[in-house]
């Protein structure tokens, strides 16, 4: 079983926001038993909830998940509809607006190791990198131990995609 958690589900603040109110929690669970319980079972929401993916090696079979108190849920789906892997550059960032409205970003570079359906429109990320030599030499080692493709994105344009293009 390849499991690999890609993120939390929520921002930083939010996630912060979760551990005060936690903290704020167990304090109060000496004051008021009802509050303080109900501000306990609420903070790790914000803090527990993540999202990731999970292959089954040995049925065959993969699920991107969301997990939620450490519980993960997500569909099952086979390992046949992906056969192609690859990797995937992407951007992540965030915006910081000062009490003045002025904005500072923060953007960095990705890089994603994705299943690929035939077309390579649907994927599934399994693991995010710093580097792209990271990437490579997981999605070969990958490519390797689910015995699929490593090939380079090319998503397929349809016709009707075509089409609309060419009259713009």
């Amino acid at each position: 079983m390849i499991k690999n958690r890609l993120g939390f589900s929520f921002a930083t603040p939010i996630i912060l926001l979760g551990v005060v109110i936690t903290l704020a929690g167990i304090l109060a669970l000496f004051e008021n038993l009802i509050l303080g319980a109900a501000l306990v079972v609420i903070g790790p929401f914000f803090w527990s909830s993540s999202y990731g993916s999970q292959i089954d090696t040995i049925n065959q079979r993969f699920r991107e998940y969301g997990s939620f108190y450490g519980i993960k849920s997500g569909e099952w789906k086979s390992l046949d509809i992906l056969p192609d892997i690859s990797v995937i550059k992407s951007k992540e960032g965030m915006t910081v607006y000062s009490r003045s409205n002025r904005s500072t970003s923060y953007i960095e570079d990705k890089y994603n190791v994705c299943l690929l359906n035939k077309t390579h429109r649907k994927r599934m990320t399994v693991q995010k990198f710093d580097t792209f030599e990271q990437a490579k030499t997981h999605a070969q080692e990958l490519a390797i131990k689910l015995k699929k493709k490593l090939v380079t994105f090319n998503p397929k344009v349809s016709e009707k995609t075509r089409n609309r293009r060419m009259f713009k």
